[in-house]
């Protein structure tokens, strides 16, 4: 099969809709217990990407269709020396060079925007979780691809949640943490906690585990608290926050954020964060209590919790198993240098 490649743009809502099904072709048939992605969510992500980087989308066309694409993020700021891509060729439509042509062409363009380190994504199977696909992974590893890092993806119905568990777990840790204020809301950061929020989310790059991926911290200043708060409006998501302050200093010492959308009943669980000169408090853990109370408070409509993880990140894993997060399936980050 001979496709062509070409960039999308935001406005091409013909080719957009076409992407979103693409897509969809491939949950469905590899990955259909996780969340599906509603169509809108990809114009948005291309308008409206994170501060300080840029997402662009390549289609592989044949006979008028969009066959395969390549979902690109790229830093502008800081760890331009990386990029991190999801690959996917429809599976009526494997088995014919796509996969290849579209490789090839991510390689070309890393190279011409400099990128010496190209993360791209395949979902792989993890113990006692759903069959996945090891196709992707075999490819990947057949053009010169390692693994980086593995991340397993968790989630949890909120019906599941046991409400006496739920209070055992508060009474049994808010004692530890007589030194902070828990501090709630929904939507943009009060500009008291501004500074701090940046702060604490410089940290991130420092102090997650990535393996063998080289991302470098970043600085998050107001500017990019506030861009980042625009880029969510933009996008319809609700932004559901909880953080730690610590009450003889004002400093924030923990952070954890849900993404939730209205009418969608999944939700994402993005980072949470302890300071570490503030681990041994329980702050994780009640931050990421006070949140899920808050989003069932105000967001009835969401059913699911969506949340992931290194492998290696023990501390976070053990407090997603005490909130009754299992695991689904693993994004597995495979690694590819290029010379500079």
């Amino acid at each position: 099969m001979t496709a062509a490649i070409r960039r999308v743009l935001p406005g091409d809502a013909d080719a957009l809709r076409q992407v979103h099904e693409v897509f969809e072709a491939v949950r469905a048939a590899e990955t259909p217990e996780n969340a599906p992605v509603p169509a809108e969510r990809y114009a948005g992500a291309l308008e409206h990407p994170p501060p300080n980087s840029e997402i662009r989308c390549y289609a592989a066309e044949a006979d008028g269709k969009v066959v395969g694409l390549l979902w690109i993020y790229l830093p502008l700021k800081e760890n331009t020396h990386y990029s991190e891509t999801e690959l996917a060729v429809h599976p009526a439509h494997r088995r014919r060079g796509v996969g290849t042509a579209l490789l090839d062409h991510l390689l070309q363009v890393a190279r011409d925007e400099e990128r010496t380190e190209v993360i791209v994504s395949h979902r792989a199977q993890v113990e006692g979780g759903p069959v996945r696909p090891d196709t992707g992974a075999r490819f990947l590893e057949g053009r010169g691809f390692t693994v980086a890092l593995t991340e397993i993806d968790r989630s949890l119905r909120l019906d599941t949640l046991d409400p006496a568990a739920e209070t055992r777990l508060w009474d049994e840790s808010i004692g530890a943490a007589d030194d902070y204020e828990l501090v709630s809301w929904i939507g943009r950061c009060p500009e008291a906690y501004v500074e701090g929020l940046g702060r604490i989310d410089s940290q991130i790059f420092a102090e997650i585990p990535l393996g063998d991926v080289d991302l470098r911290p970043r600085t998050v200043d107001a500017d990019f608290v506030r861009t980042r708060e625009d880029r969510a409006e933009a996008q319809g998501h609700i932004l559901i926050r909880t953080i730690a302050v610590h009450k003889a200093t004002g400093d924030v010492t923990a952070n954890t954020v849900i993404y939730a959308q209205a009418g969608d009943e999944h939700a994402g669980q993005a980072i949470t964060i302890v300071d570490p000169a503030h681990r041994g408090h329980r702050l994780g853990l009640l931050a990421k209590l006070a949140n899920l109370r808050q989003l069932r408070e105000h967001h009835g409509h969401v059913t699911t919790v969506w949340t992931g993880n290194a492998d290696t990140n023990a501390n976070m894993v053990a407090i997603n198993d005490l909130l009754g997060f299992r695991p689904v399936d693993a994004r597995v980050s495979y690694k590819r240098n290029l010379a500079a």
